[in-house]
């Protein structure tokens, strides 16, 4: 059972990663959860939802150094661990990187705004101890 903090995030509108602008993003804090068809595979929390589902995840570069998801996503694909991303131990490729951008085309994300980030972080902590996505770390 993924309680009811999922049922709400399960219920919002869903925005294909491939279609996703950065006005379609709000400013406002919150949760945001990735989506590979019916399957929750990442859930974060952000202190600015379209800075970092825009600006982190939807990254055009090959650097991978600010986005999680990327990296988790990298390792996923069997491109390098996320902790040799992060550490610099291996550092993506421009190929890497477009296979991740590709990879997370086939996403759609969903939010949910909060007051503030103390409450996204609250909201996280609770959706995470529901039930913990496949790519979403500690």
């Amino acid at each position: 059972m993924t309680g009811a903090v999922w049922a709400t995030m399960d219920g919002r509108p869903r925005h294909s990663m491939a279609e996703l602008a950065a006005a379609d993003l709000p400013t406002a804090p919150g949760v945001y959860g990735l989506y590979r068809g019916v399957d929750r595979v990442y859930v974060g929390k952000a202190a600015s939802l379209r800075d970092r589902v825009w600006k982190n995840h939807s990254g055009r570069g090959a650097s991978m150094g600010s986005s999680a998801l990327r990296r988790n996503v990298a390792e996923h694909l069997g491109i390098a661990s996320a902790a040799d991303i992060k550490t610099r131990r291996y550092r993506p490729t421009e190929e890497d990187a477009r296979r991740v951008r590709e990879w997370l085309k086939g996403c759609d994300v969903a939010w949910i705004e909060c007051a503030d980030h103390q409450a996204a972080k609250d909201l996280e902590r609770d959706m995470k101890a529901a039930h913990k996505p496949p790519l979403t770390r500690q």
